[in-house]
């Protein structure tokens, strides 16, 4: 248990200035499963950082769901599309939370645009130390002024932003690396989620989520997309190859499987695909690897076509 009295105190200032203010903190350690909270449906209007420090919680935000680890705090807006609870596996849950007026909803969206409603804290860092002191101020010494209070307000998100968003180009370059990794591995036929996240460092569940959001595919559907796009190219340029081999090359230990795989990306067979390309006088693979959204969207069916027109049948 954190070694801190456990309380939770509130803020109320009258005033016409439209300042960003806690509104209420206070650390807390629960239990029991029926802890949840609905944000839905509730009518009492902030936004809420909660740091986890002990214990695991899941917060679901737009019906995503994200487990919450000791050194990682999510944010969200209530009233909203989120809730969270203690999950079924976990037996507590302690957690500093911190509660704002909604003149914070502009950063919190700004970091929801970057990393997501979870964010990478730590447990012996700067911030995880300024959010026990802040809480351990108000606590002890109260707010005396809206003024005070709005610029400690300030100063716990900006830190919170500085921190999310270093976080956030570190964990690109990683992801980053996972796709790369997959470029120059898709025809090793053990090729597995484990392996590529092991590679970068990575925990399975966070690499799948951070490679979603930054290309907009899963890794193993990446994956299929590489090896059925280096197919293709086998198909239109090495005629002379078998099923079998061309199989083998992109990835595939098994033709049969091969050709369902490719059936499903393609709409078509191996051996059709590879006869239709035959009817043209020159054929041209435009890309080697499919098209993500972050490079601007295409999608891996529309940047495989060949380049010249069919032959005209004698």
């Amino acid at each position: 248990m954190y070694p801190l009295q456990h309380k939770s105190i509130g803020f109320r200032f009258s005033s016409d200035l439209s300042l960003l203010t806690l509104r209420g903190m206070g650390l807390q350690r629960v239990d029991s499963h029926s802890y949840c909270w609905d944000n839905r449906e509730r009518r009492d209007e902030h936004c809420l950082i909660q740091f986890c420090v002990e214990g695991e919680g899941t917060v679901v935000v737009d019906e995503m769901e994200y487990p919450v680890r000791p050194g990682e705090a999510f944010l969200v807006d209530i009233p909203g599309n989120n809730r969270y609870f203690l999950p079924q596996h976990a037996s507590n849950w302690e957690f500093f939370f911190f509660e704002f007026s909604k003149e914070c909803l502009p950063l919190l969206r700004s970091l929801y645009g970057h990393t997501g409603p979870v964010v990478w804290v730590g447990l012996d860092t700067p911030l995880a130390r300024q959010m026990e002191q802040l809480y351990c101020y108000g606590v002890e010494q109260g707010m005396g002024t809206q003024y005070e209070n709005s610029r400690l307000a300030y100063e716990l998100w900006m830190n919170l932003m500085e921190c999310a968003l270093a976080g956030a180009k570190e964990e690109r370059s990683k992801v980053d690396e996972a796709r790369a990794y997959i470029d120059q591995h898709y025809a090793q036929e053990s090729l597995n989620l484990d392996e590529i996240a092991q590679h970068v460092g990575l925990s399975k569940y966070y690499l799948c989520k951070e490679f979603h959001r930054t290309f907009g595919t899963t890794p193993g559907k990446y994956i299929r997309e590489v090896r059925i796009a280096k197919a293709c190219a086998l198909l239109l340029t090495h005629q002379d190859c078998t099923m079998e081999e061309i199989a083998h090359r992109v990835g595939y230990a098994n033709n049969n499987y091969f050709g369902k795989v490719f059936r499903a990306e393609k709409g078509l067979p191996p051996d059709q695909y590879k006869r239709q390309s035959s009817h043209y006088d020159m054929v041209r693979t435009v890309y080697h690897r499919p098209k993500l959204r972050a490079e601007g969207g295409i999608s891996p069916e529309s940047a495989t076509a060949p380049a010249a027109p069919p032959k005209t049948p004698h």
